[in-house]
């Protein structure tokens, strides 16, 4: 069982009984890509704070993260059925024009505009990210540097783990995460839960510790893998270029005022 629907299995019966019709008509819903609360609203006569109340009882922060959970969880179906073959040219391309539409799709303003509101008004960056994510993060702290912000990154362990010391309130601690499940990383967070620093992490969609941990979330979008080593990071790269356009057009508009 994947981790969307072990999470409906989970939590579904402290859904109330509006809040059930309309999962169960999101989960019925042949055409997920195009479904739009509005639809749910009108076919069910429920309002759309019913809808988000419900999803966010099943652990998912956003209509859209939902959504995309279900959709991935179908690709994943359809492509456990399919015989395993070697990529080519032209799969790889298109799996990462998928991959490119579904995140911008995925995308919300108000989210955006949240990471940048922390990070423009923050006294300090942390942005954090292990394995292959230590990349993003890394041209993520360049970025900011050159913009002017307080940055550093952190993709080893033992510097990692004093962040908890470091951060305090007026902080920020940003972390690129593909799984969202690195050990190192969760603890980190849990440790700086309490030290008023704001936590934003950027990951794949699904339900995940660091996900839960954060206090804003912009989730990408990946197909599912051919293989389970070296999982690309290119929609992180994507996410985290979202976010710093964002970042140097506030800057931009403070300069004109």
């Amino acid at each position: 069982m994947t981790v969307v629907y072990e999470s409906i299995q989970k939590y579904y019966k402290d859904l109330t009984y509006n809040e059930q019709l309309a999962i169960d008509f999101i989960l019925n819903y042949t055409d997920l890509k195009n479904l739009k609360l509005k639809v749910i609203e009108q076919e069910l006569f429920i309002s759309a704070p019913t809808v988000i109340r419900a999803i966010k009882k099943l652990k998912y922060p956003t209509f859209t993260a939902f959504k995309y959970a279900l959709i991935n969880n179908q690709e994943e179906s359809t492509e456990k059925s399919e015989n395993s073959e070697q990529q080519t040219f032209s799969n790889i391309i298109e799996t990462i024009r998928t991959d490119f539409l579904m995140t911008l799709n995925m995308v919300e303003e108000e989210t955006v505009n949240s990471i940048v509101d922390a990070i423009v008004n923050s006294r300090r960056v942390f942005c954090v990210g292990i394995g292959s994510s230590a990349s993003v993060a890394n041209s993520f702290t360049q970025k900011l540097k050159n913009f002017g912000i307080w940055a550093n990154d952190y993709s080893d362990s033992f510097p990692i783990r004093d962040i908890p010391e470091l951060a305090k309130h007026g902080d920020c601690i940003i972390v690129f995460s593909l799984s969202g499940a690195e050990e190192p990383i969760v603890k980190l967070l849990a440790q700086s839960k309490v030290s008023g620093a704001t936590i934003i992490s950027v990951t794949g969609f699904a339900v995940n510790p660091i996900a839960e941990l954060s206090d804003i979330t912009f989730m990408t979008h990946q197909s599912v893998p051919k293989r389970n080593r070296l999982r690309s990071r290119l929609m992180l790269f994507v996410a985290s270029e979202i976010i710093f356009e964002n970042v140097i057009s506030r800057g931009s508009l403070k300069n004109k005022q």
